[in-house]
C-alpha cells in the first residue's frame, strides 16, 4: 500500500484526484487543507510520496517543499504545477523533488507517476525487497548478460529497468504498452516505442548468439510458436518471476 499525502488549493481539484486515486487497492490518501496542515499530515503518517501543487508565490511553495524534505526525508515529492519554465524545474530538483507533472493530465497519468516514483525512488518498496535491493539488480545484470544480452545494448538497460519494476509490483504487467514501456522511457529521454524496439532487438539478439540451452531451459512455456522466442512481456514477466523466486519477494 503507497500512503500519498495529497495538497492543492484548489479544493474541488483535490477531491477528483482523491476519489480517483481511491479506486484501486494499492494507494491510500490523505488530503491536506493547508501548508501547515501538509507539514502535520506528512509526520503523523510518514506518506511514501506527497503529491504537491507548487502554489503562487513560487518562493512559497519552493519553501514548502524544502520544510516538508527536511522534515521528512523518506517521502518522495511529487510537484503538480502549470509553470513551465526550465528554471523553475532545475529549482525543483536542486530542492529535491523527485518528479515534476504539468497541469492539465489525465487522473490516470498521475496513478503512473505515483508508483513510478514510489518504485524508482523509495529506499523500501517492502521490507525484503529493501534488504536486498543492491543484489536483485546485481542478479538481474547478470542474467541479462549470460543469456546473451550485452551491456552496450540500449535494450540491456531499458529491459533492466522493466524487470525491477515488475519484480516490485506485478500490476506494470498488466499495461505494458500503456504504463511499462513509458515509465521506462522517461527515466531514459526515450521514447514507449524506442523502448520497446529496443527491447524486441536484445531478445532477438540473445536468442540468435545467446545460450539457446539455457535460454530454452529459463523460456521452455513462454516462447511464441510464430517466432521461437518469447515476446516482449514474456520475458520481462519470466525474469520478474525468476527475481522474485531467487529473494523469496512477495
Amino acid at each position: 500500500m503507497i500512503k500519498v499525502v495529497l495538497r492543492d488549493d484548489d479544493q474541488e481539484f483535490c477531491r477528483m484526484l482523491r476519489e480517483k486515486l481511491q479506486r484501486g487497492d494499492d494507494i491510500k490518501v490523505f488530503a491536506a487543507e493547508g501548508d501547515q496542515d501538509l507539514l502535520d499530515l506528512a509526520a503523523g503518517i510518514q506518506p511514501h510520496v506527497v503529491v504537491m501543487d507548487c502554489m503562487h508565490p513560487v518562493e512559497r511553495g519552493i519553501g514548502l517543499i524544502q520544510a516538508l524534505i527536511e522534515r521528512q526525508p523518506e517521502a518522495q515529492v511529487l510537484v503538480m504545477s502549470r509553470i513551465e519554465d526550465d528554471r523553475f524545474v532545475h529549482k525543483l530538483r536542486e530542492v529535491g523533488a523527485a518528479y515534476y507533472l504539468i497541469k492539465p493530465f489525465q487522473p490516470e497519468t498521475l496513478v503512473e507517476r505515483i508508483k513510478l516514483v514510489h518504485y524508482y525512488h523509495s529506499a523500501e518498496l517492502n521490507s525484503r525487497y529493501g534488504r536486498a535491493r543492491a543484489h536483485i539488480q546485481q542478479f538481474a545484470a547478470d542474467c541479462l548478460s549470460r543469456l546473451g544480452i550485452p551491456p552496450h545494448y540500449q535494450g540491456y538497460h531499458y529491459l533492466l529497468d522493466a524487470v525491477l519494476l515488475a519484480s516490485q509490483d506485478q500490476s506494470w504487467l498488466n499495461g505494458i504498452t500503456k504504463h511499462l514501456y513509458p515509465a521506462v522511457a522517461r527515466q531514459h529521454g526515450a521514447t514507449a516505442g524506442q523502448v520497446e524496439r529496443a527491447i524486441r532487438y536484445a531478445i532477438d539478439a540473445a536468442w540468435t548468439k545467446g545460450d539457446l540451452d539455457q535460454l530454452h531451459t529459463l523460456f521452455p512455456y513462454a516462447i511464441d510458436p510464430a517466432k521461437g522466442k518469447p515476446t516482449n512481456s514474456a520475458f520481462i514477466a519470466k525474469m520478474a518471476d525468476i527475481i522474485k523466486m531467487r529473494f523469496s519477494l512477495p
